[in-house]
């Protein structure tokens, strides 16, 4: 975009409700614990339980499609302008598959390639549900928050970071906005307010229901 490399923000925090966990370990979205120092993706589905508006908001935009953008036949005007051959199979390639999922190569995130290693059905599972550049990408793993949604409405942001969320920032977005891409200009400068504030790149914002 991932433009084809927009990075998915979701209103400040994912929003998930948030208490505090014992020091070393936190609940993952399937109840069991995962480490502070390894938390899990889980998904946009996730968000989408309480950032409704923002989910259905980036799911139009080209972020969300970014991992389409990787399969044969896509984009080609575009590939062929910057050398790609546009009849090829990028899926199968870490290097762009790195920036068009999420978490690639993370515990609940998309599976990394390895060459001659298949995946295991969980892998193939994770893999059709982490395509594309979702919230997590720029908010972090929801593994931290996930299981106190419900419980907990008020946490505090600040809770959220300490955590282990990231708060979204222009580095994070150049991790994949840079000019090692092929398809993006060498003299290319990340206008990061911009994107940022451009709801058809990334998502619409919606005020949250509770204060953070």
């Amino acid at each position: 975009m991932k433009t084809t490399f927009l990075f998915a923000i979701v209103a400040s925090a994912l929003g998930l409700g948030f208490v505090a966990p014992p020091a070393d370990k936190v609940g993952s979205s399937d109840g069991a614990t995962c480490s502070l120092q390894n938390p899990e993706y889980v998904g946009a589905k996730s968000c989408k339980a309480c950032h409704f508006a923002q989910h259905t908001s980036w799911k139009k935009t080209e972020m969300s499609k970014a991992f389409e953008t990787l399969k044969p036949g896509q984009k080609a005007e575009a590939k062929t302008r910057h050398g790609l051959d546009p009849q090829k199979d990028y899926t199968k390639d870490p290097t762009c598959v790195a920036c068009h999922t999420t978490g690639y190569g993370k515990p609940g995130g998309y599976p990394a390639i390895v060459e001659g290693k298949e995946w295991t059905d969980d892998e193939k599972k994770r893999a059709t549900e982490m395509e594309g550049v979702q919230c997590e990408a720029c908010h972090g793993p929801g593994s931290l928050t996930g299981p106190y949604k419900k419980e907990h409405e008020d946490f505090k942001k600040a809770d959220v970071l300490a955590l282990g969320m990231i708060e979204p920032k222009k580095e994070n977005c150049e991790g994949c906005h840079n000019t090692k891409s092929p398809t993006i200009a060498k003299d290319y400068v990340l206008d990061y307010d911009a994107m940022t504030k451009d709801a058809d790149k990334i998502h619409k914002h919606v005020p949250l229901k509770n204060k953070h």
